[in-house]
């Protein structure tokens, strides 16, 4: 897990930045912040506590950064346009470089105009980010990172009873999630000074705690009616409707895997997870799962 931050300096966030020079600021990554958490892992349950802060943004996922960037790598499928030819005709234009430009100002156009006034930080929570996530920092260098971290068991059982999930085989499953945990490990060691991590737990359980540490490196001041999200008005769009269920967070769901998911599908998890990574990402007993299981 990082290291504590020291209070992000007040000029970081939008609240000094007239309106019309807000585009230029979020081109940086200024006031710009980017959760890293994999589908099933709690992301919208924290975008909403986010959101339910008076001078935090975060809206439902965005997406466009996906597209937008496999432009570049010729990437994806798309019915209109074949992508690698797409990315050859771009390449004869422009160097990298001046690529990574003009996503910043499509980006910063975009963030900047669904920014509302008086908001100090746009949150953007979009877990398919997690496959862009090293081109995030680079393209964006002043933007902050918060590392949401799940306990790998309990997200691989949120994504075999998710009603939208089709079923598969659980080996891929638990490929799937372990994947994630290990690109949080490397991303985590990679980017530590930029990002600060959110156990997934402890929100569930102090969220007093985690939401006050979580403001203080986004550098404003907590406000506890955040805790109370359902209060509060979001913008709906993709992300899990399991959150409207719910006024705040609650601790029924850290444990449902218990029971369910079998020692070998535990073991089989932390193998492919690898112990350095949870490790790093904060689960050290899951890789003395592994060692036990040998």
């Amino acid at each position: 897990m990082t290291e504590p931050h020291a209070r992000t300096p007040a000029q970081w966030t939008l609240t000094d930045t007239p309106t019309d020079a807000r585009e230029a600021a979020l081109r940086t990554g200024r006031g710009l912040a980017f959760v890293i958490g994999p589908m099933r892992g709690g992301t919208t349950l924290l975008r909403k506590i986010l959101d339910a802060h008076p001078r935090l943004t975060s809206p439902a996922e965005t997406w466009f950064m996906l597209p937008l960037l496999n432009m570049w790598t010729g990437r994806g499928a798309a019915d209109a346009y074949p992508p690698k030819q797409t990315a050859a005709a771009i390449q004869s234009h422009l160097d990298q470089a001046g690529f990574v430009e003009a996503c910043r100002a499509f980006a910063a156009s975009f963030y900047a105009q669904i920014t509302p006034p008086g908001s100090a930080v746009f949150i953007d929570k979009t877990p398919p980010y997690m496959d862009i996530a090293d081109s995030l920092p680079l393209i964006f260098p002043e933007a902050r990172f918060l590392l949401l971290c799940r306990d790998p068991r309990s997200t691989l059982w949120s994504r075999i009873s998710w009603k939208h999930t089709e079923p598969e085989p659980i080996e891929r499953t638990i490929e799937g999630v372990s994947r994630h945990v290990r690109m949080q490990a490397a991303f985590a060691g990679k980017w530590a000074s930029r990002l600060h991590s959110v156990s997934y737990e402890r929100l569930c359980t102090d969220p007093e705690a985690e939401t006050a540490a979580i403001c203080d490196y986004l550098g404003v001041d907590h406000d506890p009616a955040m805790i109370d999200y359902g209060k509060a008005q979001h913008h709906e769009g993709y992300g899990d409707e399991n959150t409207k269920q719910h006024a705040r967070p609650h601790a029924d769901s850290l444990s449902k895997w218990d029971g369910k998911l079998p020692e070998a599908a535990q073991a089989a998890l932390a193998r492919a997870c690898t112990p350095e990574a949870l490790r790093a990402v904060g689960y050290p007993g899951l890789a003395d799962l592994l060692h036990a299981a040998a």
